[in-house]
């Protein structure tokens, strides 16, 4: 059973945590200009718990993880070690606590399967226009969740699973591309497809149950 009508995802970068990391990419956009580079030079595309804030704001992360793209190694080796000696404070109204957002230096986007068409999915954010140095994606739902069914947590399980409450993953379109994902990783196939399985089959029961 799937359930067809899929809501269009939106970015909301307008709480404190969306706003910090923005921040925290705007001052490389700034080191960048004065370096005179070119419009999209570099290309950031963010995973993990802040790009799951974004879209649901279900929770709030203190880590960035995220990929950067250029064409010189090391330009990115500086940019990722820019981002991760300037950590930026931000509110949370939640907790009533400033708290500190980082660059996560040890992620990599092969800790889980990964959809080769990620990028093609991924949502631009306005605040960084196609004629800046600096361009910043936030992974698709769908791809945030396939890159979850890795390492599987229980944060993890909980992302993904308000992810699709969200309304923002067709099913059918999950278990799709997530198989295909599945097959080009290079770690244990079986652990991610068995997660994948389990994800699903209590998605669709609880959502039959609150049907009737």
């Amino acid at each position: 059973m799937d359930f067809p009508d899929v809501v269009v995802p939106r970015l909301n970068t307008s709480t404190p945590l969306g706003q910090a990391l923005i921040s925290m990419f705007k001052s490389i956009e700034v080191e960048l200009m004065i370096e005179g580079a070119k419009p999209g030079a570099v290309k950031v595309i963010v995973f993990g718990g802040c790009a799951v804030h974004l879209y649901t704001h279900h929770r709030v992360s203190t880590d960035v993880d995220a990929e950067i793209y250029c064409a010189n190694t090391r330009d990115k080796l500086r940019l990722r070690t820019l981002l991760a000696e300037f950590p930026e404070e931000f509110f949370d109204d939640q907790s009533g606590r400033v708290m500190e957002l980082n660059y996560d230096l040890q992620y990599n986007t092969g800790f889980g399967p990964l959809h080769e068409d990620y990028w093609e999915r991924s949502l631009p954010l306005e605040e960084f226009p196609d004629e800046a140095a600096l361009h910043l994606h936030i992974a698709a739902p769908i791809d945030i969740a396939i890159s979850k069914l890795g390492r599987a947590t229980d944060q993890d399980v909980s992302d993904i699973m308000a992810l699709l409450r969200a309304g923002f993953i067709l099913t059918t379109e999950f278990r799709r591309l997530a198989l295909q994902a599945i097959d080009m990783y290079v770690g244990n196939k079986e652990p991610p497809r068995s997660i994948l399985t389990n994800i699903l089959h209590d998605y669709l029961e609880t959502e039959v149950d609150e049907a009737f």
